[in-house]
């Protein structure tokens, strides 16, 4: 609609968080926390999936790198470029609102399902390969996020 404020990224995450949160405790108590899980995240990666091959094209490594800055607009989000070619992108976020936003909220042992673990999904229907050994999310004090051209 004209005049209508666009959502950042924080913002329409979560958003969308707050939708899922209660869905999925219920889901939990229905079914289990392991099957509950596994559920939703088919569900995200088909949908994730979905979004970003709307797009038409896979993702380059500059385009990643400018797209992945956006990612924190309007928030705190903290993150060094520890290697680029042409070919990979290494980042290391060292502070997450997405992750404090789920602490304060007391859903922060949903964040992973519902935010971290998509960009595995992402990445692959961008034509990419992710690797990720650590989160803010968990409590690891980093991403370690490394992205590769496949």
């Amino acid at each position: 609609m004209p005049g209508e404020a666009k959502l950042t990224p924080f913002e329409r995450i979560t958003q969308a968080v707050n939708a899922q949160i209660p869905l999925v405790r219920a889901m939990e108590a229905e079914l289990g926390r392991e099957r509950a899980h596994a559920l939703v995240r088919t569900a995200l990666d088909t949908a994730n999936r979905k979004a970003v091959g709307a797009r038409g094209s896979l993702l380059d490594i500059p385009t990643l790198a400018v797209e992945f800055a956006g990612f924190g607009e309007g928030v705190r989000y903290e993150f060094e470029t520890v290697a680029k070619t042409e070919t990979m992108l290494i980042n290391h976020v060292t502070h997450c609102d997405y992750a404090d936003y789920m602490e304060r909220i007391g859903a922060r042992d949903l964040g992973t399902l519902l935010i971290c673990d998509g960009d595995f999904a992402m990445a692959d229907e961008l034509g990419l390969d992710l690797t990720r050994s650590k989160t803010c999310m968990n409590g690891d004090g980093v991403c370690d996020f490394c992205y590769r051209v496949k």
